[in-house]
């Protein structure tokens, strides 16, 4: 069923993970993408596989932390493809933070999370919109997480960032509705992929703390995107979509 096809998908943290598995999702649905990300090999890999099942696929080299970068990206959807119609920002910085207490995470390091994870997403809209607005139409996904509702201790920086994003999220989605642009975030549980270093017996208590008793992975969250993504969500904006397996109930 290709709910997306004639769409243009922009997905940023697309080398692994969560994004890689979006990238294969949205092209299954029949979207074209550019897969943006700073890990080039990997993002190539993405690539290069979609275009072998028959989907059509580039890769961006791309920070989301540089303006400049996140125009680049932008025009290089426009140049290849002649539009942009969904943008969901995956790209993170999570799987290398080492759990420290507030007051021990150093200046740079709270800097450099809320770069990539805040303002990587602010600044991804911004390099979309303008042509989004000029067609009357888009697609905003921001990937929220269940840590801006539970903070827990050790991810301050993390936490704020997904807190401040789901805010950012409603925002634009005030801002942007009377152009036709849906702005909504989804926002998983812990979920289980090569990109996340955590201990087994942590996988193993989140799934025991969940109605449905199992650890999450990527390809879980498939099913909630292409449904933001699509005209069956056309009445859905401003909205935090939690995917967590039924933990908090929120």
């Amino acid at each position: 069923m290709e709910r997306l096809k004639g769409s243009v998908a922009i997905v940023t943290g697309a080398a692994h993970g969560i994004g890689r598995a979006f990238c294969f999702g949205l092209a299954a649905e029949g979207a074209s993408l550019l897969a943006a990300d700073v890990q080039d090999d990997k993002t190539k890999a993405v690539v290069d596989e979609i275009t072998r099942s028959g989907g059509k696929a580039i890769a961006v080299h791309t920070d989301v932390s540089s303006l400049e970068s996140t125009e680049a990206m932008a025009q290089a959807a426009l140049e290849r493809f002649g539009q942009i119609d969904i943008l969901v920002t995956c790209a993170a910085i999570y799987a290398t933070l080492e759990r420290k207490d507030f007051v021990d995470i150093p200046l740079e390091e709270w800097n450099r999370v809320l770069a990539v994870n805040l303002t990587g997403a602010q600044l991804s809209a911004r390099a979309v919109l303008p042509s989004m607005k000029e067609r009357g139409s888009g697609c905003i996904v921001n990937m929220g997480s269940v840590n801006a509702y539970i903070a827990p201790a050790g991810r301050a920086h993390y936490s704020a960032g997904k807190a401040a994003l789901e805010n950012l999220t409603k925002t634009l989605a005030r801002e942007m509705g009377p152009f036709g642009i849906r702005v909504n975030a989804l926002s998983p549980g812990l979920v289980e992929h090569e990109g996340t270093i955590v201990p087994q017996e942590r996988y193993d208590r989140q799934a025991s703390e969940r109605a449905l008793r199992r650890e999450m992975t990527p390809e879980d969250l498939i099913g909630p995107l292409v449904f933001l993504c699509s005209d069956d969500a056309r009445m859905v904006t401003g909205h935090s979509l939690v995917v967590d397996g039924g933990q908090i109930f929120r």
